[in-house]
């Protein structure tokens, strides 16, 4: 019985040395971090390049050209995503945010029953297409201090085509 104990023993210790053996000549370094990397500082910086570069190219639009091919069927669908906090009818009902019927050209902060932010208030200027070109972007960024929590439409095609319908709406 001790012959067939020592042949299994002596067995196991030989692989084990074999293992020990390995980690000392072919020691490759442990990775330490689990998973993926999702924000590096290095993608994080191109980023931002990107987005300067766009905010650039994006100031040079010509803002005519857009609208010459604005679609107004297509500002309708857009505004859809709109409707949950404003009415667009005539009536100028109030919901979470004030009616957008003839917001064109409408000085800013004057539905009379509206709550307005301090900021809109201060802000004293006429919506016109290109205020409205530029809030729509992103409302937060542009009017630092607006209660509008959307974030905002980032192509400017639609931005375009929204503008188009709120135009139409007189």
């Amino acid at each position: 019985m001790n012959k067939y104990f020592l042949s299994v023993i002596s067995i196991l210790i030989l692989f084990q040395s074999f293992t020990v053996f390995d980690e000392i000549f072919f020691y490759e370094e442990k990775i330490t971090n689990k998973g993926y990397v999702v924000i590096d500082s290095e993608t994080n910086e191109i980023d931002k390049l990107k987005d300067l570069s766009e905010e650039k190219v994006e100031t040079k639009i010509d803002l005519e050209s857009i609208f010459k091919v604005a679609n107004v069927e297509k500002g309708i669908k857009i505004s859809r995503q709109c409707s949950a906090c404003h009415d667009f009818s005539n009536n100028l009902n109030i919901k979470v945010g004030p009616p957008l019927w003839g917001v064109v050209g409408r000085k800013s902060a004057v539905i009379a029953d509206y709550k307005y932010s301090e900021a809109l208030k201060d802000y004293d200027k006429n919506w016109t297409r290109n205020e409205l070109f530029m809030f729509l972007e992103n409302p937060k960024e542009y009017i630092k201090g607006t209660k509008m929590i959307y974030k905002g439409l980032s192509k400017a095609s639609d931005r375009a085509n929204l503008i188009s319908y709120l135009e139409s709406l007189r």
